[in-house]
């Protein structure tokens, strides 16, 4: 037998997804943690859609720079949030209790300027790599490193570089490393930072140069 079913539910019903729906896209939209988090603004990625940005927006006509635009966009984000805020109070309480929220941001942008995590050990004197990214030759523990999860960690020195979190990673790493190679005499975690190349030049085979930031030297035999 079905269970007795007034007739207003569906309606009910209708409503109650409605507004379910209204409150995931009203929680969606960037909140001040977002829109004005000074740091946010001064990333490597940021910086470069700024000037970018600037440099088109003055080609079409609308002369412009980089600090210009980002005061101009500031304004902008101030004028939203007098309008975000008050929109989305209504739904906090409904997002807490039903536990509905989203605690992660979806990507605002690739990261056109990556650090890849490079480990070398020292072994006679000489420095030879034992972890590469995407490298078959260089891969130790490359299954851990290359875990979804562990490339998300990695991927945030890139964005937003934390010292405490990178030097307590950079020791673990060197910590496993001198354990699996008893015969290094110091461990180099680093990360090795470039720009990636408009796709026109990747098929011409160009490959991005880039550089080495937070170097760290390990003595091996202490770790052990």
């Amino acid at each position: 037998m079905r269970p007795f079913q007034h007739p207003a539910w569906p309606h009910v019903r209708a409503v109650l997804v409605g507004l379910h729906v209204a409150s995931l896209v009203v929680l969606s939209l960037p909140t001040e943690g977002a829109v004005h988090a000074r740091h946010r603004w001064q990333t490597a990625n940021a910086r470069s859609d700024l000037r970018q940005w600037a440099e088109r927006l003055s080609r079409w006509g609308w002369t412009t720079d980089e600090h210009q635009l980002e005061r101009t966009l500031w304004d902008a984000g101030t004028a939203y949030l007098r309008i975000q805020e008050p929109l989305a109070a209504p739904f906090e309480w409904y997002a807490r209790v039903s536990g509905s929220r989203q605690a992660w941001h979806m990507f605002a942008s690739p990261q056109r300027h990556p650090a890849e995590l490079h480990v070398d050990v020292e072994q006679d004197g000489r420095w030879r790599p034992i972890y590469r990214p995407h490298s078959d030759e260089h891969a130790w523990n490359r299954s851990q490193f290359e875990h979804n999860r562990f490339r998300k960690f990695l991927g945030r020195f890139a964005r937003g570089f934390i010292p405490r979190d990178y030097d307590q990673t950079a020791r673990w790493v060197a910590t496993q490393a001198a354990r699996e190679h008893p015969q290094a005499a110091r461990i180099r975690v680093q990360l090795y930072r470039y720009d990636t190349l408009p796709p026109a030049r990747v098929r011409a085979g160009e490959v991005s140069e880039g550089r080495y930031e937070h170097t760290k030297l390990f003595d091996a035999e202490a770790l052990r």
